[in-house]
């Protein structure tokens, strides 16, 4: 079907640079992404691992070294960096909005309609005279998620989003990806915060600048794999390590709580990832 089609694609995409001399550094080696609308991506890894490199690449400000990038001219792609001052064009809230849209073939009224919409949904409520040297590093950020949404685009990178908000600003946002997700933007939001991951709909794993898993959340936070061994009667089970710890990474602490439990023979049949799960279950005892 049309709607299961990939909106856009890479396909064993590489970036390597020089360093040193004549030393290269592969900041990606050969990775393949596909995106469907709707979907929810999210992309971890340790530092260095290539997750920003990525993103550039989607967002089109890093030439490839080899492979393909695959993203149709009509596609609109928005991206939100982690550092919000680096993308700051205006000297007002209006003047954001004005670069953000000037692109777009709609009316003024239009424009101004989709500003005071995209302000409300990330909650400011600024004057569009307002400075933006004037607003708060946490501010700012959501300021350049509004000026993305207002574009309505096909997909949404977002890169670290949520490291300069306050907790109710993050739970905002994890609610705003959820509503423009379900409307069909796909969103590819990069973090190395793994709570921010549990919500999505997909995980890839980075890790020296190559894709190590691709998969769901659960199958990358819990080991659902065993080696087995049968003696007599007995079925003993060797559980192996999720493909978070593998990496060397810290699971969330809703699931390293559940593995504690699990440990002590406790939720065998469960793996929660939100603490609202994890709290549902242990209700149930």
């Amino acid at each position: 079907m049309q709607d299961k089609l990939p909106i856009i694609s890479l396909k064993d995409v590489s970036v390597y640079y020089t360093v040193e001399g004549s030393e290269v550094k592969k900041a990606l080696d050969g990775v393949s992404v596909a995106l469907k609308a709707g979907e929810w991506l999210s992309i971890v890894g340790a530092n260095g691992s290539g997750k920003s490199t990525l993103a550039g690449i989607l967002m089109g400000f890093i030439p490839l070294s080899g492979g393909e990038r695959n993203i149709p001219a009509k596609r609109i792609i928005r991206g939100v960096l982690q550092q919000p001052d680096a993308q700051v064009l205006g000297d007002t809230i209006e003047e954001e909005f004005h670069f953000a849209l000037s692109h777009l073939h709609i009316s003024n009224q239009d424009k101004e309609s989709r500003r005071r919409e995209a302000m409300h949904i990330v909650g400011l409520h600024h004057a569009p005279a307002t400075a933006v040297a004037q607003l708060s590093g946490g501010q700012k950020q959501l300021l350049n998620i509004a000026t993305a949404l207002a574009a309505r685009p096909d997909v949404l990178i977002m890169d670290e989003p949520a490291a300069m908000l306050d907790p109710d600003a993050r739970d905002r946002l994890e609610h705003i990806v959820q509503t423009v997700t379900s409307k069909g933007t796909a969103v590819i939001w990069i973090t190395h915060h793994l709570e921010e991951a549990t919500l999505s709909d997909r995980i890839i794993a980075m890790d020296r600048g190559r894709c190590v898993y691709d998969g769901t959340p659960m199958a990358f936070f819990y080991p659902l794999t065993a080696e087995a061994s049968i003696q007599g009667d007995v079925l003993q089970q060797k559980a192996l390590q999720s493909p978070c710890e593998q990496l060397g990474l810290e699971p969330p602490f809703t699931v390293k709580t559940c593995l504690i439990l699990k440990q002590q023979g406790k939720l065998q049949h469960v793996m929660p990832l939100r603490p609202e799960q994890l709290a549902k279950e242990v209700s149930r005892w």
